[in-house]
């Protein structure tokens, strides 16, 4: 008998202390893929900006506004990384900075994925998370700090695409995933241009 709760009360001790250490290194069925612990928040404009520390490091990351303080454990989805950004707002250039759609306290309920925001120019700062493949054909091209700047006709639209560095010319048609980090009223320091709106892509494939 005193074997058997001897064990018993092993077992709780350990189920006890791996809840406890569900936080950064553990894991759960959640569809959002990258978790930290908050170490700093920033709040501005209806935007939150949250830096965390995870198993590969300290990051900085942005999203819609959320009610995360300092301690908290977040979970996030990839979103789009920019280098160099600088917000107005805080008047503050992070030398690198993910913007994501989807920000949630670890253990909460997952966002369905069509409560995302579906439009690819939201307000400044806020990222739309639209995982399809999209092909266009490109207007014109710039490249600039690391980055080429493509602007697209898109459904008989002109909409502008940022991504690392590619060699892109008018008249080529390109595929993209239209799954990163859009920006409304974007200053390009590097260009001195203020796009109207702009959308960061991870990739463009050129196909013709």
């Amino acid at each position: 008998m005193n074997r058997l709760i001897l064990t018993l009360c092993a077992a709780l001790i350990a189920a006890t202390a791996s809840a406890e250490n569900m936080g950064i290194h553990g894991a759960n069925n959640s569809t959002l893929p990258n978790i930290g612990k908050v170490i700093e928040v920033a709040e501005v404009a209806g935007y939150t900006y949250l830096h965390v520390e995870g198993k590969e490091g300290k990051e900085w990351i942005a999203g819609k506004a959320a009610e995360i303080k300092e301690g908290d454990v977040v979970r996030y989805s990839t979103g789009s990384i920019m280098r160099n950004f600088l917000s107005k707002s805080l008047n503050k250039t992070f030398p690198e900075i993910r913007f994501t759609s989807a920000i949630q306290l670890e253990g909460a309920h997952p966002t369905p994925a069509s409560a995302a925001a579906p439009s690819p120019a939201a307000a400044e700062g806020s990222p739309t998370e639209q995982p399809n493949v999209v092909e266009s054909q490109v207007i014109s091209a710039l490249d600039s700090g690391g980055y080429t700047y493509i602007e697209v006709d898109q459904n008989g639209k002109a909409i502008w695409l940022a991504a690392p560095k590619t060699t892109v010319k008018k008249g080529d048609t390109i595929r993209y995933a239209n799954d990163g980090a859009s920006m409304k009223n974007f200053y390009s320091k590097s260009l001195n241009r203020e796009f109207p709106a702009l959308l960061f892509i991870g990739e463009a494939q050129v196909i013709q």
